[in-house]
């Protein structure tokens, strides 16, 4: 005992705590590492590149889309060959439809996007204006390459 009458942690107490210590550290640091040194670039990239969400409805899925869909469907669900048959038809008997709900909005939001953009741009400088400009041309070149754009 001390003279405080206090029990003090033995030095091999002690000395296994601050080893304790040193490795849960060592672990931190290391992983806070790893991940800034693995981490990818941040990509400077708009989401959506025709400005909305409501872009990405105005495109008309392709039919690897619709079976993508169709399969993703199949597996959350259980679906069993007839339910999927059943779905396939429903979906083909409604690709008209919004076929054509796509083709009466798209003008109206088009519209409004060149609208948007217009604003944007008005308030960019010409530095800005040139990138925002590459910013979209670059994001447009590859909705198109990958079959995406409307």
């Amino acid at each position: 005992m001390s003279a405080s009458g206090v029990n003090q942690p033995s030095s091999r107490a002690r000395a296994l705590v601050a080893l304790v210590a040193l490795v849960f550290a060592s672990g931190v640091a290391g992983a806070a590492i790893e991940r800034a040194v693995t981490r990818p670039a941040p990509i400077t990239r708009l989401a959506d590149t025709t400005f909305h969400p409501l872009s990405s409805i105005l495109r008309s899925p392709t039919a690897q889309d619709h079976l993508r869909y169709r399969i993703e469907l199949s597996q959350a669900l259980g679906l069993s060959p007839a339910q999927e048959s059943a779905i396939d038809s429903i979906m083909s008997m409604r690709a008209g439809e919004f076929n054509a709900l796509r083709e009466e909005i798209r003008p109206r939001v088009d519209l409004l996007v060149t609208s948007v953009r217009a604003d944007i741009e008005r308030t960019l400088t010409t530095e800005q204006r040139e990138k925002f400009r590459a910013l979209q041309r670059r994001d447009r070149e590859q909705l198109v390459s990958n079959g995406q754009a409307p």
